[in-house]
């Protein structure tokens, strides 16, 4: 039997980025912790709210990295998870207990490493890292569809096969499942465009 259930709004998880961004006025680099993300060909897209620093840097004209965190990260992530780069806090993230940060980077102890293809920093921590450039943004009533252009792609060594291929029993995203930090824990099959590299084939 099925129950069809009633929500306001319905998030049923994707693995968790860290998108940094920059201020264009004051040149201070910005972490954005988002989780509804899709790739397609070389092409990301994300959803973000309005009111959020990182989206406000987009619409200014900031380029961008999509730090890719693994399952060693999340308390790290948690820490900065109530905080916004933006002074001007709104009423409704007040009230769920926001407050502002000039430094997530310290915050959360993350490490910054120099953008190649883009202007916007690296997160050391991240295993894979994806700079990108804005295409298009679509508003919506309280959040915005982003899409980018992949524009580089850095991969940690520690879980590369060879020059081009992930081992992917090395890599083990932070999945936000219903609010709830989890990972994968053991692969249950393969589909057959499957491209990277598994020791068990």
């Amino acid at each position: 039997m099925f129950k069809k259930v009633e929500k306001t709004s319905f998030y049923y998880g994707f693995p968790v980025v860290l998108m940094t961004t920059k201020d264009l006025e004051t040149a201070r680099d910005n972490i954005t912790p988002i989780s509804s993300t899709w790739t397609l060909g070389k092409s990301i897209v994300l959803g973000i709210g309005l009111h959020n620093k990182g989206f406000l840097n987009l619409k200014l004209g900031s380029e961008v990295t999509l730090n890719l965190a693994d399952e060693t990260l999340w308390k790290n992530i948690e820490q900065i998870a109530q905080v916004t780069g933006t002074k001007k806090i709104p009423e409704y993230k007040k009230q769920a207990g926001y407050s502002y940060c000039a430094d997530k980077f310290g915050l959360g102890n993350f490490t910054k490493l120099a953008g190649q293809e883009v202007q916007t920093v690296r997160i050391k921590e991240c295993p894979i890292q994806i700079e990108a450039t804005v295409a298009t943004i679509s508003l919506r009533e309280e959040f915005a569809i982003v899409e980018f252009t992949i524009k580089g792609i850095f991969i940690d060594e520690k879980i590369l096969h060879d020059e081009r291929y992930i081992n992917v029993d090395l890599w083990h995203p932070l999945i936000y499942k219903f609010r709830e930090y989890t990972t994968t824990t053991q692969g249950i099959g393969k589909n057959f465009r499957f491209q990277e590299f598994d020791s068990t084939i």
